[in-house]
């Protein structure tokens, strides 16, 4: 085989370049078939596309066969474009107005929040109520949080928020809580009906109005809700809107690495504050205490009885490694100087009074705070801003923050 391939001139490299020049004329060739097939498709699209002129309503357009009619010396192919282009103009310029016909038709489309058109009231019931000192009672209320039921704005959102409450269709009564906001997780199932999301084994079907029930406790006092106070289990209750913005956790005593150490002032229904953040875990606004250095309350009272939660206190150290200093003579200033334990660096350290009311009780926690050189405080007084929402856009939202005020004269 050799001597008859040498013969004609051939060799094994000869005949390998020219296999390779037959697969690559193959190649060329499919795809130069594919580029004319392509451009065919092409081709036929644009055809059909020139033939085909978009449908309009005759109530959104009353002047397209007034504006239609076909001009003189124009072959078939001028037609098709010249209506084509009528069409366009009778549907954006010529039917303006139509669209708008309807009064508020711009508002069809903007999105709402959940139970936004839900009544601000909702019924709840007592539970259980435990004495706390002779004037104050902790009631534990049954509300309702779902946010099929319960709009964003009025749910409990942020610690030092304030509880509305009527007792038998009485007069509002505004009480803190005693317990922080309620964490995502308990209104899971409603926040997938509201967003219209699916879970595993559920179909696209009609979903009644979700029910999400919990426990809320409050601060009841003999003066302050006299009502609640007195209320027993069977009593008619309503549950409100919770008022306030809260108290302004942001900034840098929210840092737990750079803000170590965290002392409460506390006095009043501020104990009451104090209870809610310490509890508090960090998805609902909690300040972490557990991984602080040091975390240190002086909680002041006019006497034993009115010293709230004293069964808590041991449970708050062990737990949140919260110690709380108590004292019913001594002010805030002789409290923190006789703490002998507290070591803290007044860089990384914040202060929080929590004194109710009370402006005197405020002004001598902020004096203890200068001596101290503590510059980061944080007062039950000052809410943080109300957080808004661009539904109408910017303009729209500075308008409305106008007629609140108005409203709030």
């Amino acid at each position: 085989m050799h001597t008859i391939m040498m013969q004609h001139g051939l060799s094994n490299r000869n005949i390998g370049i020219m296999g390779q020049v037959g697969e690559l004329k193959n190649i060329i060739i499919s795809k130069v078939c594919f580029i004319l097939f392509i451009l065919l498709q092409l081709t036929q699209n644009s055809s059909l596309l020139t033939l085909q002129t978009p449908y309009i309503p005759r109530s959104l357009a009353p002047q397209r066969h007034a504006a239609s009619k076909p001009q003189p010396h124009s072959n078939t192919s001028s037609t098709r474009s010249s209506s084509s282009i009528i069409v366009h103009a009778a549907s954006s310029a010529d039917t303006a107005e139509d669209l708008w016909q309807y009064e508020g038709r711009d508002k069809w489309y903007l999105p709402t929040f959940a139970a936004d058109d839900m009544p601000d009231w909702n019924p709840g019931r007592i539970i259980s109520s435990r004495q706390l000192s002779p004037a104050v009672k902790e009631v534990v209320l049954e509300i309702e949080i779902s946010r099929e039921r319960v709009p964003l704005r009025n749910a409990y959102k942020h610690v030092g928020q304030l509880a509305c409450v009527r007792v038998n269709d009485g007069v509002e009564e505004i009480v803190p809580p005693t317990c922080p906001p309620f964490p995502s997780k308990l209104i899971r199932d409603s926040l997938y009906i509201t967003r219209g999301d699916l879970v595993a084994n559920h179909t696209k079907t009609v979903v009644e109005l979700d029910s999400t029930l919990t426990q809320l406790t409050v601060w009841a006092t003999k003066e302050g809700s006299p009502e609640l106070f007195k209320a027993e289990e069977d009593a008619v209750i309503e549950v409100g809107a919770f008022r306030g913005g809260g108290m302004d956790l942001r900034g840098p005593i929210a840092a737990v690495f750079t803000t170590r150490t965290i002392i409460m002032f506390v006095e009043a229904d501020g104990i009451a504050a104090a209870r809610a953040l310490v509890t508090a875990t960090p998805d609902v606004g909690g300040l972490s205490f557990p991984l602080r250095n040091s975390v240190r309350i002086y909680y002041r009272a006019a006497n034993e009885q009115s010293l709230c939660f004293r069964d808590e206190f041991e449970s708050w150290e062990q737990q949140y490694g919260v110690k709380v200093v108590t004292s019913t003579r001594d002010s805030f200033s002789d409290m923190f100087d006789f703490d002998d334990t507290l070591m803290y660096d007044p860089e990384s350290t914040a202060a929080i009074i929590l004194t109710g009311e009370s402006e005197e009780a405020e002004i001598a926690a902020l004096e203890v705070c200068k001596e101290a050189e503590i510059e980061v405080v944080v007062k039950q007084r000052e809410e943080q801003k109300l957080t808004r929402y661009l539904t109408y856009g910017k303009d729209a939202t500075l308008k409305a923050v106008v007629v609140e005020e108005k409203e709030n004269k």
